[in-house]
């Protein structure tokens, strides 16, 4: 019964996390576009696009490592030292992952809390930064906290599920 709950919000968490990654996939397509548009405008008619920097450095750019985040690790986009580890027992080494998958959980859950209170508090203020457009502060801190919060929950349901899988093999 706990095992096939999982396995359906493991899926469904597959899901977000996928469409997570398609965001990103845009806003990294998107920043290219604004920067090569921005130096084509520039150099070849010596009219750049004065928006570019704000949109690629604020919004972009943050999208695209954040929104990626949990979607990579499931993949395999950690980095993994696994020498003490493999030198473990099976039942220990099991037991140290689920410990660590945890803690790292709730250290990301943690950072969600904290981006989040820094978005609450730029939209509250109507904090912005200032250009030749206005760009709110608030909504260049969703990114990170959507991500992190994404990141913080595959951790917790790495750390919870079941059977422990090595980080990036497919789901089944």
């Amino acid at each position: 019964m706990l095992a096939n709950l999982h396995r359906r919000a493991d899926l469904a968490l597959c899901g977000v996390e996928f469409a997570a990654m398609l965001v990103a996939g845009i806003a990294v397509v998107a920043a290219m576009l604004l920067v090569s548009a921005d130096a084509l405008l520039r150099y070849l008619f010596a009219a750049p696009l004065a928006f570019q920097l704000h949109v690629s450095e604020f919004y972009l750019l943050p999208a695209s490592m954040m929104m990626a985040m949990a979607w990579g690790y499931r993949t395999g986009g950690a980095i993994q030292i696994t020498m003490l580890i493999s030198s473990l027992p099976q039942r220990l080494a099991a037991g140290l992952l689920r410990l660590l998958l945890a803690a790292s959980a709730i250290y990301m859950a943690y950072l969600t809390w904290r981006s989040f209170l820094v978005f609450e508090r730029a939209l509250r203020r109507n904090e912005v930064v200032m250009g030749v457009i206005d760009w709110p502060v608030s909504l260049s801190w969703v990114w990170i906290f959507a991500g992190c919060g994404l990141l913080a929950l595959r951790l917790a349901m790495d750390a919870i599920a079941p059977r422990l899988r090595p980080i990036g093999l497919a789901h089944e």
